[in-house]
């Protein structure tokens, strides 16, 4: 697989298009590489907030493109996509996700000791500019942003999805400001979100709308993952409850889509890398090369001047044997060719 050379002008559109985790698809390689690029390429990036104020409709800045003389050659390997996982009776992965989202899965009424401690903890936290529930930084619990009048049944829908991945013999881990789930080797993030609905437009008149909770919530899944369904919400004829298979099921999906494309990436680095080795060994013999044909060719310059000097001392009846002073300029002049030959290598008497 050859190598492709970093467009500036093309990674410059597409950073200010679209956030680095989406662009990870298009490069093949990971949202901090991405960045890492940027920097050497001295691409502008977007600041923190920028694409949340773009998506609000406020005034967002975007600096020019400077020119860059000299800007170093950077390359990367041919994007290539992902394999997505197909269905295949043979797979025991796709199997069990076939098995789960088909397997009925009734709410639990006995409590988990996850959800019993979450529960403590956002009962008592304050809320946000929405209502949503915003628990103290500096306490653990589920992530779980919805309003108290809706907590009882997040709550609910976590207790029944942590047991489900626990039975499934995938751990729940709780983070600061985060919750996962070790799936297929991956840990994946997801929440119970109460979704936000447009209370005022403001559009005509050029501002932000203005939002409020909805009551409604939805299962996410905070992964990026090319195909797969991440999402499950409230509907006219439908509720996350009765979806929590299917939640389960993309859990276990994204994280195996997550699993391939990872291990997709690490064979183009690895690839990448023996090129560079190789190249790197072609240049390093190279570099050797032109050293020995420059000391050879001095050497063979030494030794012909060598011999002219002596057919002049010859014919002007100076003396050339080893003790005479011209003996030993000559000698020692054999020994300085002699040390720049690569052929003899010898070391250089000064």
């Amino acid at each position: 697989m050859e190598p492709e050379i970093w467009n500036r002008e093309e990674l410059y559109k597409d950073v200010w298009e679209q956030s680095l985790t989406k662009l990870q698809s298009k490069y093949c390689v990971s949202a901090v590489a991405i960045g890492k690029v940027c920097r050497r390429l001295r691409v502008p990036l977007p600041g923190r907030g920028y694409w949340a104020k773009l998506a609000v409709g406020k005034a967002v800045r975007k600096p020019p493109l400077l020119e860059f003389k000299d800007a170093p050659v950077v390359h990367r390997m041919k994007t290539v996509s992902a394999p997505k996982p197909t269905p295949d009776s043979s797979d025991p992965e796709l199997a069990k996700i076939a098995e789960v989202e088909s397997r009925p899965m009734p709410l639990r009424t006995e409590q988990h000791s996850l959800v019993a401690s979450s529960a403590a903890v956002l009962r008592r936290a304050g809320i946000d500019e929405y209502g949503r529930i915003k628990p103290p930084v500096e306490r653990l619990c589920l992530h779980a942003r919805v309003s108290k009048e809706v907590l009882d049944r997040a709550l609910v829908l976590m207790n029944t999805i942590v047991f489900a991945l626990e039975e499934n013999s995938f751990p729940v881990k709780v983070e600061q400001g985060s919750t996962s789930a070790h799936i297929f080797g991956q840990d994946i993030k997801f929440a119970i979100i109460e979704d936000l609905r447009v209370k005022e437009s403001r559009k005509q008149q050029g501002l932000s709308h203005i939002y409020e909770r909805s009551g409604n919530l939805a299962f996410e899944i905070s992964a990026y993952a090319e195909g797969c369904r991440k999402r499950w919400a409230d509907g006219k004829t439908q509720r996350v409850e009765t979806m929590l298979p299917k939640c389960l099921g993309g859990l276990m999906l994204v994280a195996r889509t997550v699993r391939t494309w990872s291990e997709g990436i690490k064979r183009q680095h690895d690839e990448w890398e023996r090129q560079e080795r190789e190249r790197a060994e072609y240049k390093r013999l190279s570099d050797e090369l032109d050293t020995w044909m420059a000391g050879w060719q001095k050497a063979k310059q030494i030794r012909e001047f060598v011999a002219a000097v002596e057919k002049v001392c010859l014919a002007n009846g100076e003396p050339t044997a080893p003790d005479s002073p011209r003996g030993k300029w000559i000698a020692w002049a054999i020994r300085r060719a002699d040390a720049f030959d690569p052929l003899v290598g010898e070391e250089d008497p000064d």
